[in-house]
């Protein structure tokens, strides 16, 4: 009897399906950063309508610590980590010393060399005072977002980061012990030939995250690439576990979009998602549209301020079409079809 335990249990393990990615999508609110109470409690609404068990709060470490030791924010971090998980749902926190184009860092550091050890003590400072706000711990941490954008014109830096996030991952997981910890890369720059970087912070993460926009020269890349796009992906991620941070498709005219398209990309890419278990959790951005105001300070900051004006246009319609809802509320195809795809 004691050898046919086992055998069941075994037989068992492999009758299971493997665990279904869990799914999110950013609830950026109706009115966007005017919005109201009852404009948040909708948002929240609608993650919950479309069963999410987790989600997505980032900041840089400059919104964490505007000025020298200055932590005032974090009461605010610890009690929206709290909000967030008090019906179940996990956080996936984006903590981003580099924000995409940028370094995101206290003015007092943004000179530092990465491996300077003013850094990573400072690092521990950050955390020790956050982890005393009792906020719910994370279940992921990523500790750059969109890293190999960066690293395209700071590729001097590389070595020295991932020696800051060497040691920044364990004073992480000495403060979260069960959180798994890695660096946010972007499906666009396997694209774009930064593919020898990628597999370098990839290899160096507990597990692998991406940013997925299917999109060329400002121009989205036909629905059914997804399949092929996430192999690709997974190819880079290797045996281990793959977060997608972020999802999106925009709606846009001029990306060679439209509304329907985005429907059925949303369609395509979730049931794409769940026929591939190394896929543990994808975040779809977003519920609403940003407003036109944060979509102009958007260009200045990823550096289209000064581009031509074609590119710079669809730039901007890039970043202002990428809700399954319009800025005010107004429901595009894409909502459905993602509700229909999460039922």
């Amino acid at each position: 009897m004691k050898h046919i335990i086992p055998a069941f249990l075994l037989l068992l393990s492999l009758a299971m399906p493997a665990m279904a990615a869990e799914f999110t999508i950013l609830p950026y609110p109706r009115q966007g950063l005017k919005s109201g109470v009852d404009d948040f409690v909708a948002a929240v609404n609608d993650m919950k309508e479309i069963g999410s068990t987790g989600i997505v709060i980032t900041k840089t470490w400059v919104d964490m610590e505007p000025k020298k030791r200055s932590y005032d924010g974090l009461h605010q971090l610890g009690k929206d980590f709290n909000f967030n998980t008090d019906d179940g749902r996990h956080v996936f926190f984006g903590f981003q010393p580099i924000n995409t184009v940028k370094r995101s860092l206290p003015p007092d550091l943004m000179d530092k060399a990465w491996d300077d050890p003013d850094l990573i003590g400072r690092f521990q400072e950050l955390v020790d005072h956050f982890s005393l706000e009792g906020a719910k711990p994370p279940k992921y941490i990523s500790l750059a977002n969109e890293a190999d954008v960066y690293f395209e014109t700071h590729p001097k830096e590389v070595e020295a980061f991932l020696k800051f996030y060497q040691r920044a991952s364990v004073v992480a997981k000495q403060a979260f012990p069960s959180a798994r910890i890695g660096i946010t890369v972007t499906y666009d720059g396997l694209v774009k030939g930064r593919g020898a970087v990628i597999q370098k912070l990839v290899d160096a993460s507990e597990l692998a995250i991406f940013t997925y926009y299917p999109m060329t020269d400002l121009k989205v890349q036909p629905v059914e690439n997804v399949g092929e796009n996430l192999d690709a992906i997974l190819q880079v991620a290797g045996e281990k576990d793959l977060l997608l941070q972020e999802v999106g498709y925009p709606s846009g005219a001029s990306l060679e979009s439209s509304p329907e398209k985005q429907a059925a990309f949303f369609k395509h890419v979730i049931g794409a998602i769940q026929q591939r278990d190394q896929i543990k959790f994808a975040g779809l951005f977003m519920l609403h549209d940003f407003e036109p105001e944060l979509c102009d300070q958007l260009v200045g900051y990823y550096g289209f301020e000064k581009a031509p004006a074609e590119p710079k246009q669809r730039f901007r319609e890039f970043l202002c079409t990428l809700g399954v809802k319009s800025f005010g509320g107004a429901e595009k195809p894409a909502w459905k079809a993602v509700k229909e795809a999460l039922k």
